[in-house]
Order: structure tokens, then sequence, then C-alpha cells
């Protein structure tokens, strides 16, 4: 009888489990269907989400540039008259868009200022909330550690779903020295940034200076250049059919016809120069390349050259303080020290304290909202061993620092007699041009009453008229050098022509602050700071800094730059260039290899 008992169980069992298997494969089955299905829609929609190059079209360039073109020149007030050299620098620095872009990074390290400070004063409110879910019972049992039996009963303490949320307020001491650090950092990138446009100002001064004088120069002439011209084209027709007549002997025909088309073209290259320096000077002014507009004509009696109301050590002490590079690196010198303190305090362990409100759905707790604070350091102890490096890797960025600022101070000594002996010599040059320009212009008088009185042919008056209006031009161009040379030494020493507020922006109210400015420094108005000289370590010294410092003649490191400058301008046929503008490049390139 037992037998069949046990018989009979087994076999009951054995049904059993397999029914349970059969049960259990189904829904396992189904299972890894919808698993495969998820899977295969999860890649599918993954595969959408590829990011796919996408080249601008046609289309889109071209309403791009129709809407650049046509904001490029929005708002600006439009030409009326002659246009004077405080109006074209006031509208230089109001509409070009070169100075647009150093205002908008102004702008924007302003703003980061004010991310900095209210990242450093705000402490941290963090709010959280969440929903948690499970499809059974988080239960659970003891086991007495003395016994190994189990001591109670399977409890739960946790409802299946829960809400939970909180608010918690925190501030940590160590992340607000360090935000203190990155304000101050951030002050000083601000002011780094004045520094800059105020450099972009300069340029673009110097560059409208260029440009407008070449302009006026050359619209001075553009009358005697047409009238020349005109009677140029005329010999040279002359000179073809005289050729075509053989009314002289070949080589004499040929020859008389290679002058007349050399003065032709030197004519021609001449009225050119007017429409490039135009084109330039409105490219500067961000006016269309094509506009149609005039500029104040110097008179003759005007052509004289400018006076420099400061000596060269006065330039050098202005150059020492206001040069915008100068002032720059020196805020980017007390960065360097502001991140060697940051890194130091990296290092120190930090204490955190916070504070909040708390709340929780569970059935089980006693209090679902409660209120909690209290304080935490943590910190790395193995910081220490590295103390000592980032001590000496922060002094050796602040040594650096200080020795590239002393690099741009000697830099920018040297510019500044570089514009002074380049001054001189454009003032010397000019006297020699003047000179020459009264010698051909007796030398056109005369020629002039010997055709009226059948003593020259007309042929020799178009020659002579030719030369004379190339003296002219030259002339006029050694005066554009002086202003231009004039110019770059206000440069050089960083003095601006525009002040440093201006509480009114339109055109005309820029262009008289431009024009008080430049007649204050014209007059010598402006204070020149005054610099005490540290003694140096041997009298040698002493006495080769002084004499290199107040003699401009005796620096080594200027006469041969002037004279290369000389000397590349006498071999490219134009003797009165003699502002040289690659001591701006160096100087770009210094600062350039240390910015930060």
């Amino acid at each position: 009888m037992n037998q069949h008992i046990a018989h009979f169980w087994d076999s009951q069992q054995h049904d059993s489990q397999q029914q349970n298997v059969q049960h259990e494969a189904t829904p396992r089955t189904a299972g890894s269907r919808a698993l495969r299905i998820a899977v295969a829609l999860a890649c599918l929609g993954l595969a959408g989400c590829a990011v796919k190059p996408e080249p601008v079209t046609i289309e889109q360039q071209v309403a791009q540039a129709l809407s650049d073109r046509t904001q490029m020149f929005a708002n600006q007030e439009p030409v009326r008259g002659t246009i004077t050299l405080d109006e074209a620098i006031a509208r230089a620095l109001k509409y070009n868009l070169q100075q647009r872009v150093a205002l908008l990074e102004q702008a924007m390290e302003d703003d980061l200022l004010g991310v900095q400070n209210l990242d450093m004063l705000l402490p941290k409110l963090t709010a959280r909330a969440g929903l948690q879910t499970r499809d059974n019972v988080a239960g659970s049992s003891s086991q007495s550690v003395t016994t190994g039996r189990q001591s109670l009963e399977a409890s739960t303490s946790q409802d299946q779903t829960q809400r939970t949320a909180d608010l918690t307020m925190s501030w940590n001491v160590l992340d607000f020295g360090i935000s203190y650090f990155n304000a101050k950092v951030q002050a000083n990138k601000s002011l780094a940034a004045e520094e800059r446009r105020r450099r972009v100002v300069a340029d673009i001064t110097r560059q409208v200076r260029t440009a407008y004088w070449e302009a006026a120069t050359a619209q001075r002439l553009q009358p005697e250049v047409t009238t020349a011209l005109t009677q140029a084209r005329q010999a040279l027709e002359y000179a073809r059919q005289t050729e075509q007549q053989r009314l002289l002997a070949p080589v004499e025909a040929l020859r008389f016809q290679k002058n007349m088309l050399e003065m032709v073209r030197q004519l021609e290259i001449v009225d050119s120069d007017l429409v490039v320096a135009k084109s330039r000077l409105a490219a500067l002014m961000n006016l269309p390349p094509s506009s149609k507009y005039d500029v104040v004509v110097p008179s003759e009696s005007s052509l004289v050259a400018p006076k420099m109301a400061y000596s060269l050590d006065d330039l050098e002490n202005f150059s020492m303080v206001k040069r915008p590079e100068v002032r720059e690196e020196s805020y980017l010198a007390r960065n360097s020290v502001l991140e060697t303190r940051k890194s130091l305090l990296r290092l120190l362990p930090g204490v955190s304290l916070f504070a909040g409100i708390n709340g929780d759905s569970n059935s089980y707790l006693v209090n679902h909202q409660w209120a909690n604070a209290g304080v935490q350091v943590s910190g790395n102890l193995l910081n220490v061993l590295s103390w000592s490096s980032v001590k000496r890797a922060g002094q050796a960025n602040e040594d650096l620092a200080e020795v590239r600022r002393q690099a741009l101070r000697m830099a920018v000594l040297t510019q500044v007699n570089v514009a002074w002996q380049e001054y001189q010599q454009s003032t010397q040059m000019f006297g020699r041009y003047q000179e020459l320009a009264r010698i051909q212009r007796g030398i056109l008088n005369q020629t002039t009453l010997s055709v009226q009185h059948r003593a020259e042919t007309q042929m020799e008056q178009v020659r002579v008229s030719t030369e004379t209006i190339l003296t002219t031009r030259a002339r006029d161009r050694s005066f554009a050098d002086v202003q231009n040379a004039l110019g770059a030494v206000y440069q050089a020493a960083g003095l601006d022509v525009l002040p440093d507020n201006v509480s009114d922006v339109s055109l005309a109210a820029l262009s008289s602050s431009i024009a008080r400015t430049t007649g204050n420094l014209e007059k010598g108005g402006v204070a020149v700071p005054r610099l005490s000289l540290a003694t140096p370590a041997t009298p040698a010294t002493t006495t080769a800094s002084t004499k290199t410092a107040s003699t401009p003649s005796s620096a080594p490191a200027v006469k041969p730059i002037a004279s290369s400058a000389a000397t590349s301008s006498a071999s490219a046929g134009k003797p009165y260039r003699v502002v040289n503008t690659d001591m701006w490049d160096n100087l770009q390139s210094l600062q350039a290899g240390g910015s930060r």
C-alpha cells in the first residue's frame, strides 16, 4: 500500500512540474519576443538620430548674403557734404565692424563677470522629486548571529509605490573661495577686453588716417591730373600719327611715342590712386565700396608739417603707462597670481554646510515631512604631497608673466623710438619734396610762357606738366606720410584720440570729441606721467640705459630699423614711403605668443 501511495505522489509531482514548465515556457517565449521587438525599435530609433552632414545650399547662401549686406550698412547716418578727418575717424569708430566685434567681446566679458559674481554669492539650492515602484513587496527577515536561526518573521517597511521629494540648500566654503578668485579673474579679463578695444580703436584710427590723407592728396590733384592726362593722350595720338606718316626717323618716332606712353601710364597710375584710396577709406567707415563722397582737400598754404608737442622722454613715459598692450598684460599678470592662489586653495579640505526639507509618501513612516541640517568636511589627505609642486608651478607662472610684461615694455619703448625717428625723417623728407615741388612749379610756369611765345613745343609742355604733377603728388604723399608718422607716434605712446567717457554717441558728438582731443594733443595738454627710474646694479648699465632712452640717435635698435625702412622704400621706387608698419605686427606677434 505504501508503495502505491508513494508512486501516486511521485506521479502527481511529475505532472505538476510538467504543467509548471509548460505554463512558464509560454510567458518566457512571449517575453523574449517582446524583448526582441523592443530592441529592434530602439535600434531603429537610434539609427534615425544619426547625424549626417548637411552642406549649406546656394539658396541659403544667397538669403544669408542678402541679410548680411542689409545689416552691414543699416542704421548709419548718411554722408552729408565733404568728410573731414575727424568725421572719418568717428564714422569708423561707430560703424566699423571690427570695432563692433571688440565692443561685443567687451560686453560678453562684462556679462560673464556678472555670472561669476552670482555663482560666488549664491548658495546651491537643489530640488528633487521622484517616483519609485516595484512588482513585489520589499520584504526581509532577520537571522540571529548567535544561533543562526531566523529571529523574526519576514516583514516590510516600504510601500511598493513610493514618492519622495526634498529641497536642500548647501554652501561650500571651498567653492566660495574658488568662486571668489574666479570672479576676480573674470574682472581682470573684463578690463583686459577694454584694453583690447582701445587697441582696436588705435589700429582703426591709424588706418583711417592713412587712407584719408591718401584720398585727400589724390583728390587735390584730380583736376590737374585730368587735364594733363587729356593732353598726354592727345600727344600720344600725335606721336602715333608721326610714326605712321614717317615725319621723323623711325627710331626718333618710336622714342617719342615711348616717352608719351610713359607719361600717360604715370598719369593713369596717379588717377587710379584716388579710386583705390577712397574705396579703402569707405571700407574703414563701413560705407559701400562704390560710395560717392568727397573729403576735405587741404589747401596749398595748409601743407605744413605738424609739430610734436612732446619730447621723446615724455612719449616713452606715456607708453609705459598708457599703451593698451601693456595695461592688458598687467591684468593678465594679476590673473597669474590669482590662478596660483586658486590652485593652492583647491588642495585644502572643503567644509560644506547644508539644510533642507524632505517629504516621503511611505505609509510605514511615522513622520512624512521633516527638516535636516548639518556640516560636512571632506578632503584628499594626499594633496599635501603636491602642495610644494603646485606652489612652484604657480611661482614659475608668475615669473613668466613678469618677464613677458618686461619684454612687452621693451618692445613698446622700441616702437616709440622707431616712430619718433620715422616722424623726424618724414618731416625732413617733406621739406625736400616741398622744395622740389616749388622748383618744378617754377619750371612749369617758365615752360608755359615759352609755349605761349612759341619758344617751346606743346610736347615739352606735356612733359613738364606730367613731371610737375608727379612731383606734386610725391610732395603731397610726403605730407600724408608726415601725418601718418605723427599718428604712429601717438599710437606708440598710447595716446587715444577718443575720450575715455563719451556721453553722446551721435556722429556729430563723436566728431567734436575727437576734434577736441586731437587739438589737446597738438597743444600738449595731456599731463605727462613722471616715472622715477630705479637704480640699476652697475653704473655702466645706468649710463647705457640713460643714453639709450634720452638720445634717439644712439639707440642701436632704432637706427638699423629706420635705415632698412628707408632702403626698402627707395628700392621700391617710392622714396617718400617712410612709415614702417612692421613694428605693430611684431608687437602683436609678441603679445599673441603670451596671450592666455
